[in-house]
């Protein structure tokens, strides 16, 4: 499983970077400060997330939304791959945002958060089809089974919140993106690989 995962991360590699080359529609320089922040953002806030937006399902619902098959960890909440998945998402989220702000629309903020919203429904979509081919199993499997257990439109709202969360973090962190990617890869390693 392991030399399958490896592989695995390394095909989401190479689709995040091409789809980002399409997105921008040339090899443009990438701002590797940047990049390394995104990443480390969405490593940190995505599994930090994944943890409270499945706990507050439990405590309302009495069910989470997913469980991660694939490494999990906190009772299946979150998996130590989602730390390189949300990595690679964040990686992605560059490219989406690089090419929102070359539209100059008047609202880019809003645009970028319903665009985040359903980029992620569609990619984990890709993610766990694509798991089934490399890993012959969905890295997270979702109990409702609106959308085939694959990803569910409930998570829609929580995509929406934490994309309105992302613009001001964003915001505040590229100021010193080193600094605060560091930081959120350092925060997100030890709740996902320690705790």
């Amino acid at each position: 499983m392991d030399t399958h995962l490896v592989f695995f991360f390394l095909y989401l590699l190479a689709v995040v970077y091409f789809t980002g080359l399409v997105l921008l529609n040339s090899p443009a320089p990438i701002k590797i400060k940047e990049v390394y922040l995104y990443s480390g953002t969405l490593a940190l806030i995505g599994c930090i997330s994944e943890v409270a937006i499945n706990s507050f399902c439990r405590a309302v619902f009495d069910s989470p939304l997913w469980i991660y098959q694939v490494t999990p960890v906190h009772g299946g909440d979150t998996s130590t791959f989602a730390f390189f998945q949300w990595s690679l998402y964040g990686y992605h989220l560059y490219y989406v945002q690089k090419k929102l702000q070359s539209f100059n629309f008047k609202h880019e903020e809003a645009i970028f958060v319903f665009a985040l919203s359903i980029d992620a429904l569609l990619l984990e979509i890709f993610v766990n089809l694509s798991s089934l081919f490399f890993l012959d199993t969905f890295i997270f499997y979702y109990l409702p089974g609106d959308i085939g257990h694959l990803t569910t439109i409930f998570v829609f709202p929580f995509y929406l919140l934490g994309g309105a969360i992302l613009i001001g973090i964003f915001n505040r962190f590229l100021k010193d993106p080193l600094f605060f990617g560091t930081l959120s890869f350092s925060i997100a390693f030890i709740f996902v690989f320690l705790a």
